[in-house]
């Protein structure tokens, strides 16, 4: 794959997801194109899957008195992460299977948290053209 075809391909992904072209740089020659459409579309979905998983979370507010910031909702990395895999999935298969095995390997390193495991739940991504069984 040259740079334009990563261009290329990144600019139809997001159009897969209904996603306006981001205005991203060539990929780097030293970087490689495959490298840089996959951790291109990456970051840009996990911000799409972090934006759902927040636009659906329930907040409540902080209680006075506590000693240290805290989370005090609903959230759950699970969430995010789950509708992440699906989003990259749904874009090519490979990269779903990827990404999973990168977040294996992050959770192995630091584990959910038993509220994380509590309040996962799975996002609707229809908006982005993913169906129910993805």
């Amino acid at each position: 794959m040259t740079g334009p075809e990563a261009e290329a391909a990144l600019r139809a992904a997001l159009a897969r997801l209904g996603q306006p072209d981001p205005g991203t740089s060539p990929p780097d020659p030293a970087e490689g194109p495959e490298d840089w459409l996959f951790e291109t579309v990456c970051a840009i979905t996990r911000t799409m899957a972090q934006e759902a998983e927040a636009a659906t979370r329930t907040t409540r507010p902080r209680r006075l008195g506590s000693p240290r910031p805290t989370i005090d909702d609903d959230y759950s990395r699970r969430t995010w992460i789950e509708a992440h895999e699906r989003l990259m999935g749904h874009l090519r298969r490979d990269w779903g299977a990827r990404l999973h095995h990168r977040y294996r390997e992050m959770l192995a390193r630091y584990p959910l948290t038993p509220r994380e495991r509590a309040n996962a739940r799975r996002l609707d991504l229809s908006g982005f053209g993913l169906t129910e069984g993805e």
